[in-house]
């Protein structure tokens, strides 16, 4: 019986260092809300002649893949209160609801917003993106955030290719 206590206690050490904060779990951040909604909006800041005469921002809610439902009604329900209404849709959709000028190509009367992937690594996350607003232009954003006495910090917003 004494013999497997040892055995127990190397077990239990072997599992709690198995559990450091190199590896962090997605599910264990509540802030993803703050994460998607900050990052979006960098993307809205930067080469704003996109924004022009826009009447809605669309976003494809469908790519926020750590947002839970309520984290998505609170994004949506901020940028309709601070920017301009939100469409939760995608570039087929807008093409299939006539929200797309084929002619031009270009979304009419609005922007497209989308992530494309989220890295989680150690005490980082790295979020890549788009503003796309079609033939008019299109941006690529790497957005990176950083952990800090446990609360995620933006820590920039850099466009990494213009179209």
């Amino acid at each position: 019986m004494h013999k497997l206590t040892p055995c127990l206690c190397l077990i239990f050490i072997l599992s709690s260092v198995g559990c450091s904060r190199s590896q962090i779990d997605t599910q264990d951040i509540t802030q993803w809300a703050e994460i998607y909604q900050t990052t979006l909006i960098s993307y809205l800041e930067q080469d704003t002649a996109l924004n022009e005469n826009i009447q809605y921002i669309a976003i494809d809610f469908s790519t926020l893949e750590f947002a839970s439902d309520d984290d998505k009604l609170l994004i949506r329900t901020i940028f309709g209160i601070n920017h301009l209404p939100v469409v939760d849709t995608n570039l087929e959709r807008l093409q299939s609801e006539g929200l797309f000028n084929e002619e031009g190509m270009y979304i009419t009367d609005g922007i497209l917003l989308s992530i494309i992937k989220v890295t989680v690594n150690n005490n980082e996350i790295i979020i890549e993106g788009t503003k796309y607003r079609g033939a008019l232009g299109a941006n690529w954003f790497e957005t990176k955030w950083r952990l800090n006495n446990d609360i995620w910090e933006f820590t920039e917003t850099v466009m990494t290719m213009i179209s």
